[in-house]
């Protein structure tokens, strides 16, 4: 028998050997301080999707590697489908990196990719709170909490929210204080107050609950994110985020209580309402923000009351949950504007409670609703059947609305709109910059003249 020994084994002993060679030439993850000499633009990191390590150059690799270069196309693709918090670290990688995860295209490419997985964000007393509802169990789907516009101020109690849309979502910390706001960046733009109409149109009594009503909504058409505000139950006020200036449109031409924010799904606002004619069916107003007018959707047979009514959208589709006699019934919209397309998914169990709001589907095969302000549910959408949804350290009261993680900024249109305004501005100071320039060029030839002609 032949003695155990290392050297009797040399093909194995140079293959490990070389192997952490080429780690330690590949850049350990443990961190170098400067990249190897085959990379002149290079990011060694493990992405939070979960695994492999990753190596990313985004200016050429050496024809050592083999490996030709990236177009911006591919690093595009690559960066968009990575988790936020990866491509906000990417940012630091170099300044083209920076400059093209800052780009409309890039960004919108990125929401569109992540769009489907949605947070939960729920407003309660002084706080914001953000919560996975795809979190792993071991984490107990904790809420996170959010800073945000105004929140440590005296005068901030409850946060309302009036929508979201695109990642971007509308709050009031403090009555009238308005602010468009991501919570996944923490950027935030204020509303300017609303200008005060010549004329008002006091509503009736007995038909609107609030004097107003508050809405959020994106219209693609035009590339505008606009606030809507229904004064005094009729008045439709709009600031649009583009123009950066409020307007006033047609009135609101529905009988309504207005107690909850309008629905924001393809480029509309909608509640359910009742035609204002003796005996006028129940609607759904659909407030459209390109055209700036309304029109009506048709609701379910069964829905005749428009003051109990809850409306949400589901995977793009419009909702509507009503109740009667302690029982719910639960309606998509499978094609949006088609009557016929309504179906219904009855709550077998017994709420008290009016107040079911529609967020979400929880893994694909149940839907998470917000119940009354102090609870979220799963609902089983085959049998009806409702049970507590998992989730510790929930506030007592709270309400709920959903936002997917992106970079859309709410400054992005002010930004563009004070580029426009300093424009001019710019193009003044150039020519008088100029003028002072051909000035003083002209003052030194001149004394240059006289000097000559004195000697």
């Amino acid at each position: 028998m032949r003695p155990s020994s290392p050297f009797l084994h040399p093909s194995k002993k140079e293959q490990v050997e070389a192997t952490q060679g080429r780690r330690r030439r590949a850049v350990s993850i443990s961190g170098l301080t400067s990249p190897p000499s085959c990379f002149s633009g290079w990011l060694w990191c493990k992405p939070d999707l979960g695994g492999s390590e990753l190596l990313i150059s985004d200016i050429s690799v050496s024809r050592e590697v083999g490996m030709p270069d990236l177009s911006q196309d591919i690093i595009v693709d690559i960066l968009s489908r990575l988790p936020l918090k990866s491509v906000c670290r990417f940012r630091c990688v170099s300044k083209s990196w920076f400059n093209l995860t800052t780009e409309p295209h890039f960004i919108n490419t990125h929401l569109n990719r992540h769009r489907k997985k949605q947070k939960i964000i729920l407003s309660s007393n002084n706080s914001l709170f953000s919560l996975d509802p795809e979190a792993p169990i071991d984490d107990d789907m904790l809420p996170l909490e959010i800073d945000f516009p105004l929140k440590n101020h005296p005068n901030t109690e409850w946060v309302h929210m009036f929508g979201s849309c695109n990642g971007l979502v509308c709050i009031m910390p403090q009555p009238e204080a308005f602010f468009i706001f991501n919570p996944t960046t923490r950027e935030s733009l204020r509303v300017p107050d609303c200008p005060r109409p010549s004329h008002i149109c006091p509503p009736e009594p007995q038909e609107v609950m609030f004097h107003h009503a508050y809405s959020f909504g994106y219209a693609p058409s035009i590339d505008d994110y606009k606030f809507v505000k229904v004064a005094y139950g009729c008045m439709v006020l709009i600031f649009s985020l583009k123009s950066s200036s409020w307007k006033r449109v047609q009135d609101f031409p529905y009988k309504h209580c207005l107690e909850k924010s309008g629905t924001t799904l393809n480029g509309a606002v909608h509640w359910l309402c009742r035609r204002l004619e003796v005996g006028g069916t129940c609607v759904i107003a659909a407030f459209d923000l390109a055209q700036e007018k309304f029109s009506d959707l048709p609701p379910p047979e069964s829905v005749t009351d428009y003051k109990r009514f809850t409306t949400g959208v589901l995977r793009g589709c419009l909702c509507l949950l009503h109740q009667h006699d302690r029982r719910h019934s639960f309606w998509i919209m499978n094609k949006y504007g088609v009557k016929e397309s309504w179906t219904m998914i009855m709550i077998t169990d017994s709420y008290s409670s009016i107040s079911l709001k529609p967020l979400c589907y929880w893994k694909d095969t149940k839907i998470l609703l917000a119940r009354s302000w102090k609870q979220l549910l799963l609902c089983n959408p085959n049998d009806g059947t409702c049970k507590n949804f998992l989730g510790n350290g929930l506030p007592d009261k709270f309400c709920a609305d959903v936002y997917v993680e992106c970079l859309v900024s709410p400054n992005l249109w002010f930004r563009r709109n004070s580029r426009l305004r300093l424009a001019p501005i710019t193009v003044l100071y150039t020519f008088l910059l100029l003028v002072h320039m051909n000035y003083l060029l002209l003052v030194t030839e001149l004394s240059k003249f006289l000097t000559k002609k004195s000697n």
